[in-house]
């Protein structure tokens, strides 16, 4: 199996978990992991500019977002749903930036 391929299921498996179940919303999961990857979703804030921090620079989020969010939610669970689900689409993101250098820099070679 190819490096892609491979990826690629297990990147859908990890985003098919993220929206099986939780205490939040599905459509603020669904979202949070779509804004995360760099896509557009429709979700209200505060969820939205924490999930847009963590796809643009997670080093950047900031308490008083995860207390906007924890609050908006209603519990530290909820937060850190709505947390993992962007950070998993930034990752996820990130994984194929980085498998399209690593083709591009192959191309190059050959």
């Amino acid at each position: 199996m190819s490096v892609d391929r491979n990826h690629d299921e297990l990147a859908g498996r990890l985003g098919r978990r993220v929206l099986e179940s939780g205490v939040v919303a599905r459509e603020l999961r669904e979202g949070a992991l779509a804004l995360g990857g760099g896509g557009d979703a429709r979700v209200p804030e505060p969820y939205r500019a924490l999930a847009d921090t963590i796809a643009e620079a997670s080093f950047r989020v900031t308490d008083q977002q995860v207390a906007a969010v924890r609050e908006a939610a209603g519990s530290e669970r909820a937060a850190f749903e709505i947390v993992m689900a962007a950070s998993i689409g930034a990752g996820l993101r990130r994984w194929d930036a980085a498998i399209r250098a690593i083709e591009e820099a192959s191309d190059a070679a050959s």
